[in-house]
């Protein structure tokens, strides 16, 4: 199921939030904070062996909930952006 994004911003940081849901919303919500240099933002998500216990209503699901919000945020907030991987975190960059 294709989730919303909804992003609350707080200055230099915020969240990012992943819904899913008609009635009773399942969500996941992960920090990001405005980067320096290249770095537009990087925002953090619970690494693969993490992310079941913290989401189990999205079991199994890390890499296809995390694409889709790096896909997204990229193509709202930064569409020239590049967009850099790490275990627990992406990094949007200058392109």
């Amino acid at each position: 199921m294709a989730g919303k994004i909804k992003i609350v911003q707080k200055g230099p940081s915020g969240t990012v939030q992943y819904a899913e849901g008609l009635f009773k919303k399942n969500i996941c919500e992960f920090y990001f904070e405005m980067g320096g240099g290249d770095i537009i933002a990087t925002i953090w998500f619970p690494a693969e062996d993490k992310w079941d216990a913290k989401y189990p209503w999205a079991s199994g699901r890390q890499k296809e909930i995390v694409e889709s919000v790096a896909k997204e945020v990229q193509r709202t907030q930064a569409p020239s952006s590049t967009i850099k991987w790490e275990k627990d975190r992406f990094h949007l960059v200058s392109g």
